[in-house]
């Protein structure tokens, strides 16, 4: 099959099915990644100059992306886990028009391209309030009260995936729970067992209640947790780091990655040339590619290196699709 006889949605979905695509894909080619349009996106504040979320988290913009500004100010928006009931959002989701929702965010997609939609997040919320360290002693000195503010955030994001995905019927969902760094999880394996995968375990149910393809966004090293995202029935992991066993997780779970190129490698750096950063594009491509189950997906390249950014893309347009024509 040449690119031109089918579309990349349908090249993306031998990805997921397992099967020999007709080129090995780009994700941010293949695939749209969108999440809440105007009701629940963060908006602009005018009292700060910010943004803030529904759950009252202020933002600022950085080069390397949008932070907390409680990592600036450490004046953080929840102290006291016990406290969690006082800052849930008071948005009447019944109120919103998610079929208008819905419209707004279609607007935006191909209609060849697969949508991937983010529902939301727990683990990743309750440190924006709390800060890391907040919500990392908050697991260990509170986990019953940290388990009941992580599920009241899952049922939150459940019920607004449950209302939009009604109208935009997206191919894969996932939420965005980074545990881990590149040196391990951020918590060991004994606490998020009990305390955050019943809660992720809730969520997943949801997705695949919608028909959608369950995927976990996460960085950094899940190694010892992999086999408890096979339990909740996540099928794809996204921007799988190499870090991991890919061809591991691939070959025993079915995992389809997305992801495997190095993103603290050789090829994203300040002084990263034209030739590595296109070898690094090469080496993920040439590692997991030959197997099936592999998009490609420069996550975390930095804006601070335009060119870089550049031949990336470049590199992984022409590079993948004659993959595996050679």
């Amino acid at each position: 099959m040449a690119k031109k006889e089918i579309s990349e949605k349908e090249n993306m979905q031998l990805v997921l099915d397992g099967k020999k695509p007709a080129w090995l894909p780009c994700f941010t080619d293949a695939c749209a990644m969108i999440g809440y349009p105007g009701a629940l996106a963060r908006k602009p504040d005018p009292a700060t100059g910010h943004t803030i979320d529904v759950f009252g988290v202020l933002w600022t913009q950085t080069i390397d992306g949008p932070i907390p500004v409680n990592t600036q100010t450490q004046n953080f928006e929840l102290k006291d886990i016990s406290q969690w009931e006082n800052i849930m959002p008071t948005i009447n989701l019944a109120s919103i028009d998610w079929e208008e929702e819905a419209t707004m965010l279609r607007k935006a997609v191909k209609e060849d391209l697969m949508i991937n939609f983010i529902a939301g997040t727990v683990w990743e919320q309750l440190h924006y309030m709390m800060g890391f360290e907040g919500a990392l002693a908050a697991l260990v000195e509170e986990p019953e009260a940290t388990q009941e503010c992580l599920f009241a955030f899952a049922d939150f994001w459940i019920d607004a995936m449950r209302r939009i995905t009604k109208y935009i019927k997206p191919d894969l969902i996932m939420f965005m729970e980074h545990v881990a760094t590149a040196s391990g999880l951020l918590m060991s394996p004994k606490v998020y067992r009990e305390v955050i995968k019943p809660v992720h375990k809730r969520m997943y149910d949801a997705i695949i209640e919608t028909g959608a393809i369950p995927e976990m966004h996460v960085d950094g090293l899940v190694e010892e947790i992999i086999p408890d995202y096979v339990d909740l029935g996540i099928k794809v992991i996204q921007p799988f780091q190499v870090f991991n066993d890919i061809e591991g997780a691939k070959r025993e779970y079915g995992i389809t990655a997305i992801g495997g190129w190095d993103a603290i490698g050789p090829g994203n750096r300040d002084t990263t040339t034209e030739e590595e950063a296109r070898a690094s594009v090469r080496l993920a491509m040439d590692s997991y590619g030959p197997t099936y189950r592999y998009c490609f997906w420069e996550s975390g390249v930095t804006p601070r290196f335009a060119n870089v950014a550049e031949w990336i893309k470049d590199e992984s347009r022409s590079y993948g699709l004659n993959f595996y024509n050679r």
